[in-house]
């Protein structure tokens, strides 16, 4: 069975998770690991990021309403062949944890990773999908708001206790050091991955073109926090 690994932040939207798990995924990807990316947006921006072009239904809205099977609903990504995406439309509709769940179950006999891209949610709307993770990584930026709401939804669900949890300072830079101390004081190790312009994609389009054009350092980073990911005896906690 594969590996499920989360990326949220709770209610705390435009941290950056979708373009930091499509990262992620096409990093594992490149480097010989199967990967489901599962898009659970509202505005598909993970799949974008990792398909040339819009797939077309069925979506994986069409599988949560019964309209196609999870086989259906997968697209393999011409930027790696061993890149998967369970793409999402404009229009997503409800999230099953069950039928999901039912899909994780099928395919994560494939592959070595599922990597889930979760929206920004009110309340507690989508735990019954974190509580499918493995591994739940924690995308903050350096600002106030963010590290408080990122702490206040991990610290409010009791199941996030048995989970790996890996706290992530995204868009960071040196000059804001503070904020990575801050972390550090509450959590222990956090992973900083530098705001890098090729992220932005202002200028690159697709994932495959952002990976190619992000500095040395935010390379490095990013590949530390894959090995992170990929440390199976590190992903039992109290």
């Amino acid at each position: 069975m594969s590996d499920i690994v989360a990326f949220g932040s709770g209610y705390k939207g435009g941290t950056g998770k979708s373009v930091l798990s499509s990262l992620v995924g096409y990093t594992l990807a490149v480097n010989g690991r199967k990967v489901l990316l599962v898009d659970l947006g509202e505005y598909g921006s993970s799949t974008n990021l990792c398909l040339e072009e819009d797939p077309g239904p069925p979506y994986l809205s069409d599988f949560f309403w019964g309209k196609a099977t999870w086989r259906d609903v997968i697209v393999e990504s011409s930027y790696s062949s061993n890149l998967w995406i369970a793409p999402s439309s404009k229009e997503q509709g409800p999230i099953d944890a069950e039928s999901l769940e039912y899909l994780l179950d099928n395919a994560g006999n494939y592959v070595d990773y599922v990597i889930l891209d979760l929206p920004s949610y009110p309340g507690t709307l989508l735990d019954p999908i974190v509580l499918l993770a493995d591994i739940i990584v924690l995308v903050t930026n350096p600002d106030r708001l963010s590290i408080i709401a990122v702490k206040n939804w991990i610290s409010t669900r009791p199941f996030a206790k048995n989970k790996l949890k890996i706290p992530v300072l995204n868009k960071y830079h040196s000059l804001l050091h503070k904020w990575l101390d801050k972390m550090r004081e509450e959590y222990g190790v956090v992973f900083p991955i530098s705001f890098d312009p090729a992220l932005t994609f202002t200028f690159t389009e697709t994932i495959k073109e952002a990976y190619s054009l992000i500095s040395k350092r935010t390379r490095e980073e990013v590949m530390l926090l894959v090995q992170r990911i990929n440390k199976p005896l590190l992903k039992v906690t109290g």
